[in-house]
């Protein structure tokens, strides 16, 4: 294990970003808050308030099956805050809530799913590598996209998504 992979809290201070590893197993906690603060910076939502959950595919599954009727794991979820809220109302509120299952996820890293994704968006690959870090980081990337109104049920919703997903990573990887 190295030094940044834990699954102890990690205190972090001024910081509206909330992230809780409850997996059970060893996450590069540090590394990932950096990112997220980095990606939240990035977008303009550097002082809302967002919880992210890093949870185990077991807790990830009964949150699956109360809020979307399906009885099995998946890798993330996303609960807005803001959604059908007025507008002045909405900038007042927390952007939202996002579980996202470690086991799925380190499955994903094995796979290199999201990494081949996210290279075929562009004329070149982003990426060689992926470790779970990377994976996490693009989890929170795509649940963020769904806490900011977008989705991926239609085609044309899809291409808009999958491009912001690569400009958001190749942004993290870069600076």
């Amino acid at each position: 294990m190295t030094e940044d992979m834990t699954n102890e809290p990690l205190e972090l201070e001024d910081t509206p970003h909330a992230i809780m590893n409850e997996s059970g197993l060893a996450v590069p906690m540090r590394a990932l808050s950096e990112r997220v603060e980095k990606l939240y910076d990035h977008i303009g939502e550097g002082e809302t308030e967002v919880c992210i959950v890093l949870t185990t595919d077991e807790a990830i599954r009964a949150l699956n099956k109360e809020w979307r009727d399906i009885d099995e794991p998946t890798d993330v979820l996303s609960f807005p805050m803001r959604e059908d809220e007025d507008p002045e109302v909405a900038s007042q509120l927390p952007l939202g809530d996002v579980a996202i299952s470690v086991e799925t996820a380190m499955r994903y890293v094995a796979s290199c799913h999201h990494r081949d994704r996210v290279n075929d968006q562009g004329p070149e690959p982003l990426t060689d590598t992926w470790s779970l870090l990377d994976e996490l980081t693009f989890l929170v990337i795509h649940s963020t996209l769904h806490l900011l109104g977008y989705d991926h049920a239609e085609p044309e919703e899809e291409k808009v998504m999958r491009e912001k997903e690569r400009e958001w990573m190749m942004y993290i990887l870069n600076s």
